[in-house]
């Protein structure tokens, strides 16, 4: 059972600091070499949402434990473009 006024928190895969869940965005592998925006489906991590985050998750090595998949350069650089196009505020 929960704690009251307990809040999830997960592990930014671009800085490596834990954050409430609810000030990240949730990314999972919807296909081979393909990362989205996924709130429920599949093997996924976390990730700020600021350029700091995103620019430091495309250049970081590993996310094999996140996603049990290698996620290549290509894949995480679209997914960042896609995600500084949206308008989070």
């Amino acid at each position: 059972m929960a704690k009251r006024g307990h809040k999830p928190q997960r592990t930014c895969l671009g800085c490596g600091t834990r954050d409430v869940q609810g000030r990240m965005v949730r990314l999972a592998m919807t296909g081979e070499d393909q990362l989205q925006v996924e709130p429920q489906r599949g093997r996924g991590g976390y990730l700020h949402r600021d350029a700091k985050c995103q620019k430091a998750f495309v250049t970081r090595k590993g996310h094999y434990r996140a996603f049990h998949v290698e996620v290549n350069r290509t894949a995480k650089a679209k997914l960042i473009d896609s995600l500084t196009a949206q308008d989070w505020e």
